[in-house]
């Protein structure tokens, strides 16, 4: 169930701020984005000030710096609980939690607003259903996840990088940053806000979804995104009029029928991938940027209308994500704390496969290519010897992921599998992985 659109919440904020006293009579912060109707986007610096704002406005936020870009720009989390953040309770426990990450890509922009809006709401409801989400649940947002990128328009950080290809080997700030938030937090369920290109009649709608493809993603985690993406993204979508369907998914334009999937594949590096090796339900959401004459002329001509409506696909898809958890938060919060174990047990008895490439089903006629594995460990190897370059190396990346291995007496380190993060370090360590670090020696008997 939806609950509010941006219309009704600002309507309801403003109608807050006339009839109660006090705090409550200075109305909520707005972004850039929102004050100039949509013609232009929110800038870094008003995006500052806007946190700053919405954090000072509500005792429910907590807003956190969790590292700096190249270009010495803060990467922000927000917290967002009831009464007030649940990390800085005396005793905090762990809640289900969702994770928004918004903007990886700098030039697809419309992700951001939609996360600063609703982080914004979020903070200063008093819809009843939405404070008690957030008394039982904990709901982050990293606002601009490529605030270098963002900030020149670019798809990349300021080095060039691709964000959104270095969530195993991590050698980014912004890719660090979000690990640790995954290693620390345990969100259950990760979204990853993006926007796409359109190919008119073919792969057009107005947001297409993708869940974790890699085959060493626990099937329950990957199950838990799937229901996420077609019975709460899509549905939610189709119901407020707007077409939604698979990322990469190319279709026949006159039948709708669909005969291929062209992007979508396994990588370990992306980051719904690694959210799903690292047991979360992880969630890759896409807009269309370009305009469309099914949506309206408008939406061919005016820049304003075209903006609004690719954060509004978000601003929807960003509510049903939070219907989804209000729905299953518990439930999926079992299900990646049984991966772990699952995992951890499944690396100590060497009963599961290791896959190095190969991928889900993508229920076409005519797959991208890759789809069936052809490089497997089976038996895999209980864990892996590590010389003491190597694992100088990967320090870092095992620090962040959560790995713990035990120093040799001759040097160098022995990293066991039978741990929680069983499901990447092959693909980290191991030369049989498309993007290995180093190539560490297998171990089949421990």
């Amino acid at each position: 169930m939806r609950l509010m659109t941006r219309g009704w919440l600002a309507t309801a904020f403003l109608l807050v701020a006339l009839v109660l006293p006090s705090q409550a009579q200075q109305a909520p912060p707005t972004t850039g984005f929102e004050q100039n109707g949509g013609a232009n986007w929110t800038t870094h610096a008003e995006e500052l000030a806007f946190l700053d704002a919405v954090a000072a406005g509500s005792e429910r936020v907590a807003l956190s710096e969790i590292g700096r870009t190249l270009e010495d720009r803060p990467l922000h989390l927000v917290e967002i609980g009831a009464p007030g953040p649940h990390s800085l309770e005396p005793e905090p426990i762990e809640r289900p939690t969702v994770l928004f990450v918004c903007t990886q890509h700098g030039n697809e922009p419309a992700g951001r607003e939609a996360c600063l809006e609703w982080l914004r709401d979020l903070a200063f409801t008093t819809d009843p259903t939405l404070v008690r989400q957030l008394e039982e649940q904990t709901i982050l947002f990293v606002p601009t996840a490529n605030p270098d990128g963002r900030a020149a328009n670019t798809r990349g950080n300021a080095d060039g990088n691709d964000i959104n290809r270095d969530h195993l080997n991590l050698e980014t700030p912004e890719a660090q940053a979000i690990a640790a938030i995954v290693r620390d937090r345990k969100p259950d369920a990760v979204v990853d806000l993006h926007e796409f290109g359109a190919t008119p009649g073919v792969y057009d709608d107005e947001i297409l979804y993708l869940w974790p493809r890699n085959l060493n993603v626990d099937p329950q985690v990957r199950q838990a995104a799937k229901t996420l993406a077609e019975e709460y993204v899509a549905t939610g979508a189709r119901a407020n009029g707007q077409r939604a369907g698979e990322y990469g998914r190319q279709r026949v334009p006159v039948f709708d029928y669909h005969i291929s999937q062209t992007a979508g594949d396994e990588d370990e590096g992306i980051a719904r991938n690694l959210f799903g090796l690292r047991h979360a339900a992880g969630l890759l959401l896409e807009t269309r940027v370009g305009g469309d004459p099914r949506t309206g002329l408008e939406d061919m001509t005016t820049t304003a209308v075209r903006q609004n409506r690719r954060v509004d696909t978000h601003v929807q898809a960003v509510a049903d994500t939070l219907s989804y958890m209000r729905d299953h938060g518990p439930t999926v919060q079992f299900v990646n704390e049984s991966s772990a174990s699952r995992k951890t047990r499944e690396g100590a008895e060497q009963s599961a496969p290791i896959y190095f490439d190969g991928q889900d089903d993508d229920g076409t006629i005519q797959g991208n290519g890759d789809a069936d594995p052809t490089v497997v460990a089976d038996p895999p190897p209980c864990g892996y010897n590590l010389s003491e370059a190597q694992l100088n190396e990967v320090s870092i990346a095992f620090l962040l992921h959560g790995v713990s291995y035990s120093l040799l007496p001759e040097g160098g380190a022995f990293v066991s599998l039978a741990q929680p993060a069983e499901p990447v370090i092959p693909l980290l360590v191991d030369d049989r992985g498309r993007r290995n670090a180093i190539g560490a020696d297998p171990v089949m008997a421990c």
